[in-house]
């Protein structure tokens, strides 16, 4: 335990000193692309086997640094986003299990800094455009009905967006409306119907002007119209840019339909790397590509019913070699493909340490000069040194937490799962009945054993106690890096009494 604080301590030291690297230089843009459910092994520079050729995507990593061992927050959407844009788990939230739904309270506080407020205050202009699902405030009649033609209140322009386009959540779950800013763009007029299998979606009323298959074209347009208005504003960007896609309900528009040659779901990711495509030209063709930092990752694996289990008949496997899928502890519920790109200043690199998704608040918190309180970023570390050439990335761990609430650590090769399955929609599920048979915890070496086969909690027992440990106290201190002790939002509701193991 000593051994892994010193050395997080250690190589933390970076992320709070507020050194910034670009000092005479301009800051660079950014944009950050968020898919949702993509799957590691569904790009095909990440997966030789793969199905799907994303060329696209595959170009950035030629032109950038893409990352092997990277992670989601959670491997389930609303608390991967919380964690994106506060650089904190978001198990230290009242969400301690599953996602928000599309009439949710917004769970990220007016005063909990996100991304967009941090670089607000660093001199750039924000925007957020595609999926929120981070909660925010309908406005209700009389009847307690949602009235629509009421603003919002709470949303995104409230957390440090200047500009709001989107959704409220998955694009599964109603309302089906956009909202631009704090105002509903039409009306609803209709009632959408329930569907099931790929075409998923719950029944909930549904704007005027909205259609399913038309949300990733549009947040696609749009978010061109964006960095096209933004050529010469004299100030650099952030465009948060979630998608809705690849989710359910899959709809891949006609002119993409058969055209990956395996499955809807394949076609759909075809129709993302063709957007990638278009935001890199427009880039080029406004001379802002040498100046731009591109994100591109997702905010878990692969769901299964995006019928993964037709793809791996057909040779493509969306986990890659790993076990699980989206909402498990197992690897395939949130190790995500990750690319970061900066015009021509990378080359075809690999970075394999561990990485989170949390860690781009303090990454470019770093970046862009600017010094973290204590109360900000808690379980960020940057990456600032690997993207500016002058170091590696920082963190030596990281924690997983599944969409029934249950936790992993994982330290260099060894990974920790308090549970006995997978902590999600995989077998062995929280309900089976084999569950009871198991042992209580698992703990695999990655190194190893990359597949999470052969559980090794009998044999390393100083092992498990080590991490056990470690979990213990980051969940107490309310964060993961140096710092001065924070409180969670809650405490007593951890679903796992040996995190509170005591020597």
């Amino acid at each position: 335990m000593d051994k892994i604080m010193k050395n997080t301590l250690l190589l933390g030291c970076g992320l709070i000193s507020g050194v910034c690297c670009l000092k005479g230089e301009t800051k660079p843009n950014i944009i950050f692309i968020l898919a949702d459910d993509l799957g590691y092994g569904d790009v095909s520079a990440l997966n030789e086997n793969s199905k799907i050729r994303t060329t696209h995507i595959d170009k950035l990593c030629e032109n950038g640094i893409k990352f092997t061992d990277a992670h989601s927050n959670s491997s389930v959407s609303t608390p991967s986003r919380y964690g994106i844009l506060t650089g904190r788990y978001a198990f230290r939230t009242t969400l301690k299990e599953g996602v928000l739904d599309g009439f949710s309270a917004p769970l990220i506080p007016r005063e909990r800094s996100t991304l967009a407020t941090m670089l607000s205050k660093q001199g750039y202009q924000t925007a957020c455009i595609g999926k929120w699902h981070l909660g925010w405030n309908w406005s209700y009649d009389e009847n307690k009905k949602v009235d629509y033609s009421k603003p919002i209140t709470e949303g995104p322009t409230t957390r440090g967006f200047d500009y709001f386009y989107g959704i409220s959540a998955s694009l599964d779950m109603s309302p089906y409306v956009y909202v631009e800013n704090d105002r509903v763009t039409a009306l609803p007029d209709r009632t959408a119907p329930d569907q099931q299998g790929i075409l998923l979606q719950r029944s909930g009323p549904q704007g005027a002007d909205f259609e399913h298959a038309d949300c990733l074209p549009n947040f696609s347009k749009r978010a061109i119209r964006y960095i096209e208005e933004h050529k010469e504003t004299g100030k650099p960007f952030f465009l948060y840019l979630p998608l809705a896609a690849p989710h359910t309900p899959i709809l891949p528009t006609v002119e993409y339909q058969g055209k990956s040659g395996l499955s809807p779901y394949g076609d759909f990711v075809l129709m993302i790397d063709d957007m990638i495509g278009d935001i890199i030209s427009t880039l080029k063709e406004n001379r802002m590509y040498e100046n731009t930092i591109i994100v591109f990752t997702s905010d878990n694996g692969c769901a299964p019913y995006a019928d993964m289990k037709g793809m791996e008949e057909k040779g493509h496997y969306p986990s890659y070699v790993f076990r699980g899928a989206k909402a498990d502890l197992y690897d395939g519920g949130h190790r995500i493909p990750t690319i970061i790109s900066w015009g021509n200043k990378y080359k075809n690199q690999t970075e394999d340490g561990i990485t989170s998704l949390t860690d781009f608040y303090a990454t470019f918190a770093e970046m862009t000069g600017y010094k973290m309180p204590d109360n900000e970023g808690e379980d960020s570390f940057s990456m600032w040194p690997l993207l500016s050439g002058t170091g590696k990335s920082q963190r030596k761990d990281v924690i997983h937490h599944s969409v029934d609430g249950y936790f992993s650590i994982r330290s260099n090769k060894w990974k920790l799962l308090f549970c006995a399955g997978s902590g999600g929609w995989s077998f062995p599920r929280e309900n089976d009945k084999i569950i009871s048979e198991l042992p209580p915890i698992q703990l695999y070496d990655m190194k190893e054993d990359i597949g999470e086969k052969i559980n090794l909690e009998n044999s390393h027992t100083e092992i498990v106690k080590e991490l056990t440990l470690a979990m213990r106290e980051y969940i107490l201190n309310g964060r993961s890096t140096p710092g001065g002790k924070q409180t969670n939002e809650t405490t007593g509701e951890w679903k796992q009494t040996i995190l509170f193991y005591e020597e």
